[in-house]
């Protein structure tokens, strides 16, 4: 996971600006971060936040412009079953932050990623890399909730990792990848509780 919040200097203020309301979003949430925390956090004044957004909620419609167009670049230049990754890897808290907050705005972030699973799902079939799903659609809604889950708890997991989140991100990604890859049980017990094997194909 790579932090959106770039020391670097020489970004402009307005970017600055933006890197730390993605920050202080994903870490308090729409409503408690205040516009004077975003302009601490980005080393500028609130007048200057003020100046170039007016308003929170204009701030939040720019980070939420930020991550779709992260997305569109994403989709031009990689492959569909790389672009959920790199999504949630460059903007995972924010997401996971913002999905919880509802409304308007997090259902159209919500369903920008489950189209990204979906592209994902629907490449992977059609090459022959991804074993389909009998309900490819919510394949996809399930990919986008493994995906944020880790997000949700990135302090718990941190603490379970010694005091480092990307320790912990980086363990999970083992055992993640072993379920993604070999499944999890060894028998259709699983399937068969859905209701989706009978007794008789058993």
């Amino acid at each position: 996971m790579r932090t959106v919040l770039a020391a670097d200097r020489d970004l402009t203020a307005r970017a600055r600006i933006v890197a730390a309301a993605l920050d202080r979003f994903a870490a308090h949430g729409y409503d408690a971060a205040t516009m004077r925390d975003i302009a601490s956090h980005a080393g500028v004044s609130t007048a200057l936040v003020t100046h170039h957004f007016g308003t929170k909620q204009a701030l939040r419609e720019e980070c939420d412009a930020r991550v779709a167009g992260f997305i569109a670049a994403k989709q031009d230049a990689a492959a569909p079953s790389d672009v959920l990754g790199e999504v949630l890897g460059t903007y995972g808290p924010y997401l996971a932050r913002m999905l919880g907050e509802g409304g308007a705005a997090s259902d159209a972030l919500f369903g920008r990623l489950r189209e990204v699973a979906r592209a994902s799902i629907d490449d992977g079939a059609a090459s022959g890399w991804l074993r389909p799903s009998r309900d490819p659609d919510a394949q996809a809604v399930a990919l986008v909730l493994l995906g944020v889950a880790p997000f949700l708890l990135l302090d718990r997991l941190a603490a379970w990792a010694g005091g480092d989140a990307e320790v912990a991100l980086a363990r999970l990604a083992v055992p993640l990848a072993e379920l993604y890859s070999d499944g999890l049980v060894t028998d259709d017990r699983l399937l068969a509780a859905t209701g989706l094997v009978t007794e008789e194909a058993r």
